[in-house]
């Protein structure tokens, strides 16, 4: 995911890719979850977007994030821990949104609403899939940028402070 934005075809079955961001429909994203449970992959995290072939709308508060990977915890714990976390957080905003009232509310994107048979065809879950080696660099990375200035796919453990 860091540099080349691949991820296995086992994962990335039901799932488009838009730039460097993959999004699965609601009900492919479980069995990527699931893939990446085979795979060895952790899940930082992802948010719902409404995907049109000449549009895009974010939807940026709809998240469901993995917690940080606490100090001492190894991969095995954390990747297992993040894939849970991200699924209970996707299934309880599947549940819980009114997609249909969201996308009413682009009054700008009416043509694109309603040129679909079947509005939640257009929604895609983007998340962010990290193998180990991925997780370290993305910490390595963290640990060089100034407070505040970390991208949202820096869920990784913040930098020990020697406090003596």
């Amino acid at each position: 995911m860091v540099d080349e934005h691949t991820l296995p075809s086992d994962l990335i079955v039901g799932a488009n890719r838009r730039g460097n961001e993959y999004g699965w429909s609601i009900s492919a994203f479980p069995a990527a979850l699931e893939a990446a449970r085979r795979l060895n992959y952790a899940c930082l995290g992802g948010q719902f977007q409404f995907r049109w072939p000449a549009a895009t709308a974010e939807m940026y508060w709809l998240a469901a994030d993995s917690s940080d990977r606490v100090i001492g915890e190894d991969w095995e714990t954390y990747r297992l821990r993040s894939l849970a976390e991200v699924g209970e957080g996707f299934q309880r905003l599947v549940e819980a949104t009114d997609f249909q009232a969201l996308a009413s509310g682009w009054v700008s994107l009416k043509k694109e609403i309603n040129s679909l048979p079947d509005l939640l065809s257009a929604v895609a879950f983007v998340a962010y899939f990290v193998t180990e080696e991925e997780s370290l660099e993305l910490l390595a990375k963290r640990a060089q940028t100034p407070v505040g200035l970390h991208s949202p796919t820096d869920k990784l453990p913040p930098k020990e402070s020697s406090h003596g």
